[in-house]
């Protein structure tokens, strides 16, 4: 899993509170290129085009990180920022898909119940999205899912790998929906604890209040 920390320096990471970063521009550009796959798939029906562009879209999820980590600009806005585009990614991405005739309806069915359900957890024992860091599985899951979806559109472009791709595909979305479900469970656990601590905290300044 050392891949998902490469780039980070020595020490404690620092979180600024700084907006306008390199990685929060590359999170943001992430998030303005679905419109274009969706076009280049759905309008321009120019599958080769919309897989490098979803490529490359999915491809900056690891480099924004990178770029974070090894220039120190983690900032809390983009700790908060990018497990959402991922998320909006992943749902937009396979919903086109979907649409396209390419990724079967369940598969994306399966992503968009685990975060329905992991986003009313969330709003219903904090009221909102909590301090709960993503974890190595959580990435990983992701990881599989972002390669996983492009994959089931290249194995339906004519050419001499695409057999080999769908079968990648298959794999690669199994893999990431099983972990993605683990990864909640994960999310969850921690979630409880998190509450139970707070919980605590509260009851014993209460305490000492009286």
């Amino acid at each position: 899993m050392r891949l998902f920390d490469l780039g980070a320096r020595g020490g404690e990471e620092v979180v600024h509170d700084r907006l306008l970063t390199v990685p929060n521009a590359i999170t943001l550009l992430r998030l303005l290129g679905l419109p274009v796959f969706a076009w280049l798939l759905l309008g321009a029906e120019r599958p080769a085009a919309a897989f490098w562009t979803l490529a490359v879209i999915a491809s900056t999820d690891w480099v924004d990180g990178y770029v974070a980590r090894r220039f120190d600009q983690v900032s809390r806005i983009g700790k908060l920022m990018d497990p959402i585009v991922d998320r909006v990614l992943l749902a937009t991405a396979g919903l086109v898909l979907v649409v396209a005739g390419i990724v079967p309806l369940g598969v994306v069915a399966a992503i968009l119940v685990r975060d329905a359900a992991v986003l009313g957890g969330a709003l219903l024992l904090f009221g909102g999205i909590p301090p709960i860091p993503v974890t190595k599985l959580g990435k990983a899951s992701t990881a599989c899912l972002l390669a996983g979806l492009p994959s089931f559109l290249v194995a339906t472009i004519d050419w001499g790998g695409a057999a080999a791709f769908g079968i990648l595909a298959v794999g690669l979305t199994a893999v990431g929906l099983v972990t993605y479900y683990a990864a909640a469970l994960q999310y969850a656990w921690q979630a409880v604890a998190l509450r139970r601590a707070g919980g605590a905290a509260r009851g014993q300044e209460h305490s000492q209040g009286r």
